[in-house]
């Protein structure tokens, strides 16, 4: 008899949930943990069914969370939480381009613009940096647009010649 393995979901949740909840009885993990435990709960759906829906909310609240962790001294700076999550929608792109081995490059537009606000909070040399370097952002993304064009036609212009 076959398992479905979309019914193993809601198990598997629960039982993640139930851990979380007795270790935070017994240690102080704060909000960051209880972020990626639910992230990574929204993550084991995705590993069984491959569904780019609970993808999403799963990096963003993984994201989120580990940012939340990592905002305590000695780490903490203004820009822990917006780099955490913009490193949660970069992790969307990379996680869907390993498992399925091609993605949507739109999460890398706000996971770039998060990363780049919380290193411009934590460093202020990088503020300045950013505030007055931010054409060269433009100038990097048209020049890899381009390329990724003429590496795209000239593949496709290779095949049909031979």
């Amino acid at each position: 008899m076959p398992i479905n393995r979309a019914r193993l979901i809601p198990g598997v949740i629960l039982i993640a949930l139930g851990i979380m909840f007795l270790l935070m009885q017994f240690f102080d993990f704060g909000p960051g943990l209880f972020l990626v435990l639910l992230g990574l709960v929204f993550l084991i759906p995705y590993v069984i069914t491959r569904s780019y829906a609970v993808l999403i909310p799963g990096c963003i609240l993984t994201g989120i969370g580990a940012g939340l962790i990592f905002d305590r001294p000695p780490l903490g700076t203004a820009g822990t939480v917006p780099i955490g999550l913009g490193l949660g929608f970069i992790a969307i792109f990379v996680v869907q381009l390993i498992v399925v081995r091609s993605s949507h490059w739109w999460p890398l537009i706000p996971g770039s613009i998060l990363v780049l606000v919380g290193i411009a909070e934590g460093i202020p040399q990088a503020q300045s940096l950013i505030e007055k370097g931010w054409p060269l952002i433009l100038v990097l993304i048209g020049i890899l647009i381009l390329v990724g064009q003429f590496l795209w036609f000239g593949a496709g212009t290779k095949s049909k010649a031979q």
